[in-house]
């Protein structure tokens, strides 16, 4: 189910630095300590993507990572996407 702007707002207020692109997208950059992190991380985030069955677009440029999100299925943003989110901010305390 789509979220209302009040909810995605909610959510924003509780996420880690994630962003609202436009109504569809949320986005947050991750800078890691070298490429190779940064792919390690990358790696990390597509297993979880696999395992919910939602993935997001991800650009990477060198040590940063871009990661957008939006649930293109439903046609904007779901409580997926702030999961997800939640779930690749986890990961990237590991880092």
């Amino acid at each position: 189910m789509i979220l209302s702007n009040e909810e995605i707002h909610a959510n924003l207020e509780d996420s880690e630095g994630w962003e609202q692109v436009n109504d569809s997208w949320i986005k947050k950059e991750f800078i890691l300590p070298t490429f190779p992190k940064a792919i390690q991380f990358v790696n990390n985030m597509a297993d979880l993507a696999e395992a919910r069955q939602h993935h997001p677009n991800i650009t990477i440029d060198h040590k940063k990572v871009t990661v957008q999100l939006s649930t293109l299925d439903e046609g904007g943003l779901t409580q997926k996407d702030f999961e997800s989110a939640h779930a690749y901010d986890r990961t990237f305390q590991k880092y």
